[in-house]
């Protein structure tokens, strides 16, 4: 009797618990049905680090589908846009020799998702991510390696964007 009795209680503990995998929330507004994503712009230096964001975030959304991804706003109930508003990267580590190893790229975003009907934001927030690479006295060898870690942080903060407006995290 105790054992089904302490069983009880844990399940009913790990039901009530909350918990649900991240993407799979229900916090946006339950006439939220589909969403146009418009082309972020870029307050950096970094040229065509917006383009990467955007189509990141879309493919997000695309394969998700917790929101229909429509082309314009006459098929939208919201429009979600955005701004790449910052980009550094910056020296990390050091080898013996005193020379730089390894960098970490850092982006930021401000991203908005509102109404198209009358305009109220339903979410507004600054995410960012970071990411490492290997410096190389290849000057291409190292852009390279910037570039992916670019698109690692591009992916990364996509998720984010996502998981943010569909859990509110």
């Amino acid at each position: 009797m105790k054992r089904l009795i302490l069983t009880l209680a844990l399940l009913l503990v790990v039901a009530g618990c909350g918990y649900h995998l991240p993407g799979r929330g229900t916090t946006l507004p339950d006439d939220v049905h589909s969403v146009v994503i418009l082309p972020f712009g870029n307050s950096t230096t970094e040229p065509f680090i917006e383009t990467h964001l955007t189509n990141e975030i879309r493919d997000q959304f695309l394969r998700r589908r917790t929101l229909q991804v429509v082309e314009d706003k006459e098929g939208a109930d919201a429009v979600l846009s955005g701004s790449v508003s910052g980009y550094s990267v910056a020296a990390i580590a050091y080898d013996a020799d005193d020379d730089i190893a390894e960098y970490r790229v850092t982006i930021h975003a401000l991203v908005t998702l509102q109404r198209v009907d009358n305009e109220r934001i339903i979410w507004h927030g600054e995410v960012s991510w970071n990411d490492e690479f290997r410096s190389s006295p290849d000057r291409a060898h190292q852009d390279y390696n910037e570039k992916i870690a670019q698109d690692e942080v591009c992916k990364r903060l996509a998720q984010e964007v996502y998981n943010r407006l569909t859990d509110n995290f």
